[in-house]
């Protein structure tokens, strides 16, 4: 037997079920499944070493469905040396299975089904399935895990500083006002350390004194603003207790993160100097950088920068069918971590890179929106960024501004143009008027004629 067999695997906490094909979809070994602990790998490894010496296969596939890390001891045991020689791990997006279940009508969902979905899948499809040039460097893996627990705990932080600012509009509306942007540290132990509205008003009018870093003139202004405000006049015991707790709890949050983000950046497996390149972006901080290149990793696993922008999801989806053309929106495919930190990085570069504000107003004269108008950013972002690390140079916006330039060749006529422009796909039979469309699909190709006759018409005069 000469064909590709593929492992099918639908990988669940603690076990995962297989099944087990070939290219044609004939199934060789009916569903199993089998425990994911050394017992369950030997036993896999049996088999496939069964299979090698049963079939002698071209290709053995195992392939498994992507399920945020359950399938990496799988996918790691087949790249021990007793596989790794002759079998080939392949992770499937869940969104290709997901659609795939409606593409073979499966009226029902379960482990089984899944893997010989999953198999099915594989075997129409092998061409997609081959082994890459640019092996992925497995050092990049734990920064990332890093990263996301970063994440996780500045989201809880956010969700914990937004609950607070509610319970200050609630019961101390006259704090709300002195809320710093960033929430400032002596701000926080003001309220982990009083809580009340007494008790703050009492502390201001001597000055804030237990609290450090307190800025010139704010303990007045804070307790001119309870005096003269419309606060409770007693805040309830167990809201005190509820803003104390919140306080500490940002407080240690921020403490927690700032030393995660200064080992990240003293750890990861990053180049100083692409750092230091992307920083040459304003805007752009250390930690920033760091997260993006950990994600990034090797820039030349990249065909062009449109393929990086696409790989990380923030290319627009248009969706051209019928009579109309609707842009749907950025893709959202890729990482959303990588497209966080593009967000933010372009709402920061807005204030200090003038040739990407002029970039963010042009879209917003065009009617854009704000979030709409960033997006174009980090898109625009994510291109300079790969120029910069594919030629090793810092930011420079006469650089980007270069490469937008179409060349022209000065012996191109017009009629070469018109051609150029041409509808490829109307090349066997020109639009007419008489077909049975819709008014608006008629009034384009009207417009569209009137617009081609005027032009053809300038082109003879001028000749």
């Amino acid at each position: 037997m000469s064909k590709t067999i593929i492992v099918a695997a639908d990988v669940s906490k603690g076990y995962a079920d297989f099944l087990i094909g070939d290219s044609d979809k004939k199934t060789l070994v009916e569903p199993f499944q089998l425990d994911d602990n050394k017992a369950g790998h030997t036993r896999l490894r049996e088999q496939i070493v069964l299979l090698q010496q049963t079939y002698k296969p071209v290709r053995i596939l195992l392939v498994v469905e992507s399920t945020g890390g359950y399938e990496d001891n799988w996918l790691r045991m087949v790249k021990q040396p007793a596989l790794s020689g002759f079998v080939e791990s392949y992770r499937l997006n869940a969104k290709i299975t997901h659609h795939e279940y409606r593409v073979q009508k499966r009226n029902s969902i379960s482990d089984g089904i899944s893997t010989l979905t999953i198999a099915h899948h594989v075997a129409k499809n092998l061409e997609n399935f081959s082994p890459r040039e640019i092996v992925v460097d497995p050092r990049y893996a734990p920064a990332r895990n890093l990263i996301r627990h970063i994440t996780s705990l500045d989201q809880d932080c956010t969700g914990h500083k937004n609950s607070l600012q509610k319970l200050l509009y609630q019961y101390l509306p006259s704090l709300v006002p002195f809320v710093p942007k960033n929430w400032s540290r002596y701000f926080l132990q003001m309220l982990a350390t009083y809580g009340s509205k007494r008790s703050i008003q009492l502390a201001a009018a001597h000055g804030l004194k237990q609290i450090k870093r307190v800025p010139k003139g704010k303990a007045s202004e804070l307790h001119r603003a309870l005096r003269e405000g419309i606060d409770m006049k007693e805040t309830p015991p167990m809201v005190v207790l509820a803003i104390q707790s919140k306080a500490r709890h940002i407080l240690m949050l921020q403490e927690e993160i700032d030393a995660l983000e200064k080992q990240l950046c003293q750890m990861a497996p990053v180049s100083e100097k692409q750092v230091a390149q992307l920083c040459s972006i304003g805007g752009m901080g250390r930690v920033t950088a760091t997260i993006l290149l950990c994600f990034i990793e090797d820039v030349d696993r990249f065909d062009s920068a449109k393929a990086m922008a696409a790989f990380f999801g923030v290319q627009p989806r248009v969706k051209i069918s019928g009579d109309g053309s609707v842009k749907i929106g950025m893709s959202k495919q890729g990482n959303g971590i990588v497209r966080r930190m593009s967000y933010l990085l372009a709402f920061r570069s807005l204030g200090q890179e003038p040739y990407l504000k002029s970039i963010y107003a042009k879209f917003r004269q065009k009617g854009m929106t704000h979030d709409g108008a960033l997006g174009v950013l980090m898109h625009k972002l994510l291109r300079i960024m790969y120029g910069m690390l594919k030629n090793g140079s810092n930011f420079d916006a006469g650089v980007d501004q270069l490469n937008q330039i179409t060349p022209r060749a000065n012996e191109e006529t017009k009629e070469v143009k018109l051609l150029v422009k041409a509808d490829l796909t109307r090349r066997f039979q020109p639009r007419s008027q008489d077909a049975p469309i819709s008014n608006r699909q008629r009034r384009k190709r009207k417009k569209d004629q009137e617009s081609q006759a005027a032009t053809v018409a300038e082109s003879t005069g001028s000749s």
